[in-house]
């Protein structure tokens, strides 16, 4: 089974998805880190050289990638569902998740420090990073809001993810 982990950035994509790889026994994909090995370049600058709609779609390509993988759960970039016909791609090759925690404590998470590899919220206060994180969120809720599962908390655990899992039936 594949598992989409989908959500803003600082949302927890990362974090929860290695550990719950390793509860399920899965391999762990984070798909930002296999788009900077390939152009051996950081997320900033492929997009300052090449652009937005490059970066969009090599995500595309590194998802179709993904279909072929077994047992693994996958971390994708904030944007991936809501671009090409991805959120529907997801869909039908694995289990979509939306991380969703409150826009205060994604602005929490992105402001100063936790936002220093993120260039377009690098230098920007809280209220700024607030700003910035409701729109992108107005903008990718109609995606993020298919996801099969839903958990809409600030202290999600892995273990959460893997109850309801289990509850549900959706894995054994």
């Amino acid at each position: 089974m594949l598992i989409y982990l989908i959500g803003l950035p600082g949302s927890g994509k990362s974090t929860i998805g290695k550990t719950l790889a390793q509860k399920l026994k899965y391999e762990y994909f984070d798909m930002d880190d296999a788009i900077c090995a390939r152009e051996q370049k950081t997320i900033e600058e492929i997009f300052a050289d090449k652009g937005e709609n490059y970066f969009r779609e090599l995500e595309h390509e590194i998802l179709h990638e993904t279909f072929d993988l077994k047992n693994t759960i996958i971390s994708t970039g904030g944007g991936v569902p809501c671009f090409f016909d991805n959120i529907n791609e997801m869909k039908r090759n694995g289990l979509t998740i939306f991380i969703n925690p409150t826009m205060d404590e994604l602005a929490n998470r992105l402001g100063g420090q936790g936002g220093a590899n993120r260039p377009m919220l690098k230098g920007k206060s809280h209220k700024q990073v607030l700003d910035f994180i409701e729109t992108k969120y107005k903008e990718r809720a109609p995606y993020y809001e298919q996801a099969k599962l839903i958990f809409s908390t600030n202290k999600l655990k892995p273990q959460d993810i893997l109850d309801r899992l289990k509850k549900d039936k959706l894995i054994s």
